[in-house]
């Protein structure tokens, strides 16, 4: 009878990995035929390529890092799982649509820390759809390192957002702490690696094939991602300007929903599994490459396609990356006891809900600064935790996995 279920299981992964390799073939076919297509169409089937390009990177990332180890392979992993985004952010830094270049990032990025924080109310509304007991929700001491990068780099870009510009030496300050996060970047003995579903299955496969696999699946995921990615936004783009919605609002809105699709449906897995602190981890990790490989490459891409050595930011801008820093202080200060609570899930879930609805300059101010007063007040009140989040990052030694206080 065992037996006969691990065949079932083996034969359900394998499925659901060819069904995204469809997803991901049918984005390439639409690519090269796009020039015969109407736009909408192709933004459809480009989309669906995307998402299934993306759902083959978090599954081989997963994997991946529970057969590869050491630094540099954790920095390309965390590389991997920003893919989509970072292509989409960098080639409108390259092509000089200054005011496009902020959308997706802050899009993004809002999107995983809202993701991280609403946890708690994930996991009490899976458990009762699944008849289970919700799951005991604490993050491993060693998170502390994602906490305290995110505390840093959203202070960092205080100055950012007062100056109107970001440049080479933002850049060079970002991508320097994005070194630094993968170099003491780890797992613990308590966090085991999140392997779930496709990620499991790709682990079950003999050992002389689980690396050649895994690498294969990156690489060529990666490359489906790299075909469609710009196609995707243009398209995007082209079909939004017909209707009359803001191109803006697409970029920073509908495109981080395709994207971030795979990362949200592993978190809803790993819940299920009653592994929710690893789907919180994930959410902070993929946020932690956003503010610093994603914002950090901005400024080189703009120079490289033409720019100079300052990318101005206009007044929206600023706004939008101001939010960007009010949501991030506030998640830094709802996990800094490394014990999520549901009252920050629902203050951050009814501000998200209201500023996705009223997209307006006046929502957004006031959204950011309702955030901004909460984290402060809280982390005035955790005040003797934020030593422990900038050890973490900035200790002469990397986290210990034992420490859980």
């Amino acid at each position: 009878m065992k037996a006969q279920h691990r065949s079932i299981e083996g034969t359900k992964w394998r499925r659901h990995l060819l069904a995204a390799a469809a997803f991901a073939a049918v984005g390439v076919v639409v690519h090269l035929a796009s020039p015969y297509l109407p736009v909408q169409l192709a933004m459809v089937g480009l989309g669906s390529g995307l998402i299934g390009a993306s759902f083959m990177l978090a599954w081989a990332a997963d994997a991946g890092e529970a057969v590869l180890h050491g630094g540099l392979v954790l920095a390309v992993v965390a590389l991997v799982t920003v893919l989509p985004e970072l292509i989409i952010e960098l080639r409108f830094a390259f092509i000089q649509e200054a005011e496009l270049v902020t959308a997706n990032l802050t899009g993004a990025t809002r999107l995983l820390l809202t993701g991280a924080t609403m946890l708690p109310l994930i996991v009490v509304f899976i458990a009762r759809r699944t008849g289970q007991v919700a799951a005991p929700l604490r993050l491993a001491a060693g998170r502390r390192l994602e906490l305290g990068i995110l505390l840093i780099t959203s202070i960092f870009a205080v100055q950012i957002v007062a100056r109107g510009s970001l440049t080479l030496f933002d850049a060079i300050i970002l991508l320097a702490l994005y070194v630094l996060y993968a170099r003491r970047v780890q797992g613990t003995p308590d966090e085991e690696p999140a392997v779930v579903g496709v990620s499991a299955g790709l682990l079950s496969l003999p050992p002389q094939y689980r690396r050649p696999s895994i690498t294969a699946l990156i690489v060529l995921a990666g490359a489906v991602v790299a075909t469609i990615a710009n196609p995707f936004a243009d398209a995007l783009l082209e079909t939004g300007t017909s209707l009359g919605i803001d191109p803006y609002l697409l970029i920073q809105s509908v495109v981080p929903v395709a994207t971030e699709a795979p990362e949200f449906v592993v978190v809803a897995v790993l819940v299920v599994n009653h592994r929710p602190a690893q789907g919180l981890a994930l959410f902070l990790a993929a946020s932690v490459s956003q503010w610093t490989l994603g914002m950090g490459s901005l400024p080189i891409a703009y120079l490289a396609g033409g720019g100079g050595v300052s990318l101005p930011l206009a007044r929206r801008e600023q706004l939008e990356l101001g939010l960007t820093i009010a949501v991030t202080l506030f998640v830094v200060a709802a996990l800094a006891t490394l014990q999520p609570e549901r009252v920050d899930a629902f203050l951050i879930a009814g501000v998200f809900m209201v500023q996705l609805i009223y997209p307006t300059p006046f929502v957004r101010f006031a959204a950011a600064f309702v955030l901004l007063v909460f984290a402060i007040d809280l982390l005035c009140s955790r005040r003797h935790f934020v030593p422990r989040l900038l050890r973490t990052g900035f200790g002469g030694r990397a986290p210990e996995a034992r420490a859980t206080q």
